[in-house]
């Protein structure tokens, strides 16, 4: 299973479907949708000049208009149980379209 189907799975429950790479393709987003993006793809172990484990970061983002608090404490717990590490969660309240902006930030290592 490759990273992205990792937090689809992780995550689709608590979007009720409404998870995309990238970006919505939508031009009238839902009230609640997450999204997610690559940071960083890195090797993380080396044996016999080979590279055997991978890590890599990604960024998930949480849209919401309204309470974000019980949400992001799922997604911090959904993306632990999937095997990722949550190094960060930064809060934004975007003005023009209302929507609380949540981007998480993680890492899970995978073998080649």
């Amino acid at each position: 299973m490759n990273v992205n189907q990792k937090i689809e799975n992780a995550l689709s429950e608590i979007a009720k479907g409404n998870i995309w790479p990238l970006c919505c393709p939508f031009d009238s987003q839902p009230d609640m949708y997450i999204v997610y993006n690559p940071e960083l793809e890195e090797p993380g172990y080396y044996a016999d000049d080979e590279d055997y484990e991978w890590t890599q970061y990604m960024q998930v983002h949480l849209y919401v208009k309204g309470n974000y608090i019980g949400l992001r404490k799922d997604i911090r717990q959904s993306l632990k149980s999937a095997g990722f590490t949550v190094t960060g969660i930064e809060t934004f309240y975007e003005k023009d379209s209302r929507y609380y902006h949540l981007c998480f930030e993680c890492y899970i290592e995978e073998e080649e």
